[in-house]
């Protein structure tokens, strides 16, 4: 449809402000209503069919119209049957207008309202229902040119979705006694051409029943949702099966009924999502309005994002920031899974899967497209079956994922509930499900019997994960099986979450196993993210950096992020990177003779001009222990400072009053020890002179007593000072100078950059200019130029970005690198 073949409405649409659309009606419908409006003064106007006058061509009044035409030519209403703008009272007040009203044949009641006025759509909705209970009407029509809803007033207050408008030679009961197969539905699936998304028809329900219903909304709306994928399958099994999710003109006990034998049907056939005892807890009225709004709706077929969109609302808000889980847009996993090209023989694992959109789109990849009724090509179904694995700690999550997989997969699942960092925590079923899939070390007996023990070290090919953003680990028993929870030389307190399964996504992948993680952008770029990107180049080549869009994972979070693909090294890769360092090791000690001669007299006092430090030194100091403080801003300070207050002063960081107060006890301490050293030289000199046992026996209690204080307070001496000289760049000097540990830390961290420059590789780095989402959180739609949505292949909105052409762009990149993942 060109927008352009009807000039006059395209220029009233044309302004920015516009909140109705078109995308309901026909070429034809439009074209009438074209040649009903007319320009006076450079004002359009348009003339009302039913009252015979001209109006304001507003967008409104223009939709009005069009339904008008629709009623008239397309359902077959006469126009003695129509009013506009009828006057519905509530009592003895004026209310306000319905739109459009189609009285019953007699003339006298209302048989249809509509409102057309009020685009917002729960507006709309609540307006609408007051005026169906205010005039008594049965059917009531909400549209804003691009979206309708059809409702079938009950009773007071009670409203179900109706599947069409009768015709003016149809009952209601004509509609509500309907059926129809699969095929039927398809092709009238309100899902297509941007009508309505699953996650409105919900919103729908909240504000119509679910907001009081007394349930677990997620846990009720899911079964429903399960049950209905059930018959939609049963209808691609059977061309002639008649669905039987549906109202029509049944009693609520009725469709209760049929949904609960769905449902178990479903339960039977996809094992493992819900437990047999589970069972439909909607009272049956509410059952029959949430039916009746999902019945006309098709979720069958391989576009998964009307699952997610439902997912998304369906998981409490607070629970999703609090868990940081921000499920991954289609385009985004689309462009991960070209890029990566998962192969039918290779085994995959989403360690942080929520609802396994990786997984359930690398079968796609695999099956070369979309789910049909035939099921999966034989390739695509084992991969499903044998080689695609899923991990979530969300009970929500994994529930979504099983229905989604099982029903790719033909009826299995490898998608398991656990925590992915603590191995240890992992129950049977899921140890039994992964077992097969552990990295295997045949050359070292002991490593291999801890390995099967501990869960550690996995043997998958491609990885594919966007961790939850959000939350620390703290306990300690998780921190102790990971590279990057230990700095300084010892384990850190707590650590991001990401940052962990960072680590642990490459603790799954074998060696020359390729994988992509999204992480927030500091990761990259932050200077005290350094270590986790040393720790990255130490064990994988990093083969692309893509930076997605800040709207990428709104509304929930407008969290810069980008997406990381790396391939881990083979034995062969590291041999060779051992090979480099051992290159330079006559090098690093002469560098590093020179840094003892230069600053071999550094103490944690000691003042340090660091634009004259080697910026290697600068670079590890920063990356090992942190942001220094500058020791001469904290001199005059520590003199003054009370050390029972542990409260920092207002704008002072804790880092900074934490030192203030470890010099200020440090000294404290020293001038301790001084004390006693004096006392205890005292004693000696008595011991010599005294000749009295009784009395030489007093003095020698007393020294051993001081001596044992000496060694407590020299102890908490050295403490002291390790944790100052952390803190500061003379101290840290001191450290790497002085501690072995970190001295060996320091020569790795230099001959790493010795590695990177002689082993130098392009890396692919791109940039999603075109974001996915608008500023509110809203998947952005291709348009024509008319504004209309340009349509998939299953007739949804195309979503507007640039990531295919990035993929794109990388794959020949890849061919250009040889990458072995992408040779021919």
């Amino acid at each position: 449809m060109m927008l352009s073949n009807y000039p006059k409405i395209q220029k009233v649409f044309s302004q920015r402000d516009v909140k109705h659309g078109l995308s309901l009606f026909s070429e034809e419908e439009l074209n009438h209503v074209e040649k009903l409006i007319t320009e006076i003064d450079g004002k359009f106007f348009i003339k009302c069919q039913i009252k015979d006058k001209y109006k304001l061509a507003k967008p409104e009044e223009i939709v009005r119209q069009l339904f008008i035409y629709k009623l008239i030519s397309e359902y077959g209403y006469s126009k003695n049957r129509i009013d506009v703008e009828k006057v519905v009272y509530f009592g003895s007040r004026d209310s306000g207008f319905v739109d459009i009203v189609v009285m019953h044949e007699d003339g006298e009641h209302p048989f249809i309202l509509f409102e057309v006025k009020r685009p917002n759509r729960r507006d709309g909705l609540e307006q609408l229902k007051s005026y169906c209970n205010a005039e008594g009407a049965p059917i009531g029509v909400w549209s804003n040119g691009n979206e309708i809803i059809r409702l079938h007033r009950e009773e007071p207050n009670i409203f179900t979705s109706i599947p069409r408008i009768p015709r003016a030679s149809e009952t209601l009961r004509d509609v509500l006694a309907e059926r129809w197969n699969i095929q039927w539905l398809e092709k009238n699936d309100e899902l297509k051409k941007g009508k309505t998304t699953l996650k409105k028809i919900l919103l729908d329900l909240e504000e119509l029943v679910l907001g009081n219903a007394g349930v677990d909304v997620f846990e009720e709306i899911f079964k429903l949702i399960y049950a209905k994928l059930y018959d939609e399958w049963k209808g691609t099994i059977d061309p002639n099966y008649k669905l039987e999710f549906f109202v029509g003109g049944r009693s609520p006990r009725d469709v209760k009924r049929a949904i609960e034998n769905l449902f178990d049907g479903a339960k039977r056939q996809w094992r493992g999502v819900f437990e047999p005892t589970d069972r439909i807890e909607l009272r049956d009225e509410h059952l029959k309005v949430c039916v009746s709004f999902l019945e006309k709706v098709k979720l069958f077929n391989s576009n998964l994002q009307i699952i997610d969109e439902a997912f998304e609302y369906l998981v409490p808000q607070v629970s999703k920031k609090k868990e940081g889980q921000f499920f991954t847009p289609r385009p985004v996993v689309d462009m991960i899974v070209k890029m990566l090209n998962p192969k039918y023989d290779e085994t995959m694992i989403d360690p942080a899967c929520g609802s396994c959109g990786f997984t359930l789109h690398a079968i796609l990849w695999i099956a070369g497209g979309k789910l049909t009724a035939n099921g999966l090509p034989e390739k695509a179904k084992d991969f499903a079956q044998n080689r695609a694995f899923g991990i979530d700690f969300s009970k929500k999550a994994v529930k979504i994922a099983k229905a989604i997989n099982l029903i790719a997969g033909d009826g299995k699942s490898n998608v398991y509930k656990a925590n992915s960092l603590a191995p240890f925590t992992w129950d049977d079923e899921v140890k039994s499900g992964l077992r097969s899939m552990l990295l295997r070390f045949s050359d070292d007996t002991e490593k291999d019997r801890e390995n099967q023990e501990k869960f550690l070290y996995f043997d998958f090919d491609v990885l594919m994960t966007n961790p939850p953003f959000a939350g620390t680990v703290k306990e300690r028993e998780i921190l102790k099986l990971y590279k990057l929870a230990e700095k300084g030389g010892r384990f850190v307190n707590k650590i991001g979450r990401h940052i962990l399964f960072l680590e642990r996504c490459l603790q799954f992948l074998k060696p020359g196993g390729r994988m992509a993680i999204i992480l927030p952008q500091g990761i990259f770029n932050n200077a005290s993210a350094e270590y986790i990107r040393r720790f990255i180049m130490e064990e994988a080549r990093i083969l692309a950096v893509i930076g997605l869009h800040e709207n990428t994972f709104k509304p929930h979070t407008g969290t810069k992020t980008s997406a990381l693909f790396l391939q881990k090294y083979t034995d062969e890769e590291k041999e060779r990177i051992r090979q480099i360092k051992v290159k330079y090791e006559s090098e690093f000690e002469e560098y590093f003779k020179n840094l003892e001669n230069t600053y071999g007299n550094c103490n944690w006092d000691t003042s340090i001009d660091e634009e004259n430090l080697p910026d290697e030194v600068k670079a590890f100091l920063e990356s090992y222990f942190g942001e220094a403080e500058k020791i001469e801003e904290i001199e005059e300070e520590v003199e003054t400072i009370q050390l029972e207050e542990n409260e920092p002063e207002e704008n002072e960081s804790e880092s900074r009053a934490s030192l203030k107060e470890l010099v200020a006890e440090f000294r404290e301490i020293i001038d301790i020890l001084e004390e006693k050293k004096v006392e205890l030289e005292k004693i000696n000199n008595e011991l010599k002179m005294e000749r009295y046992k009784k009395i030489r026996k007093v003095y020698t209690r007393r020294k051993k007593d001081i001596q044992k204080e000496i060694r407590i307070l020299n102890k908490k001496a050295s403490d002291l000072h390790r944790k100052i000289s952390e803190k500061t760049f003379g101290g840290q000097i001191w450290l790497v100078l002085n501690d072995e540990k970190i001295k060996k830390e320091f020569k790795n961290f230099w001959l790493d950059g010795k590695v990177m420059k002689d082993i130098d590789y392009p890396i692919f780095m791109a940039v999603n200019k075109k974001p996915v989402k608008d500023n509110s959180g809203e998947y952005k739609y291709k348009r024509n130029p008319d504004g209309f949505f340009v349509l998939d292949e299953y007739g949804h909105p195309v979503i507007d970005h640039d990531l295919d052409e990035i993929a794109e762009a990388f794959i020949k990149f890849a061919k250009e690198q040889g990458f072995n993942f992408w040779m021919e």
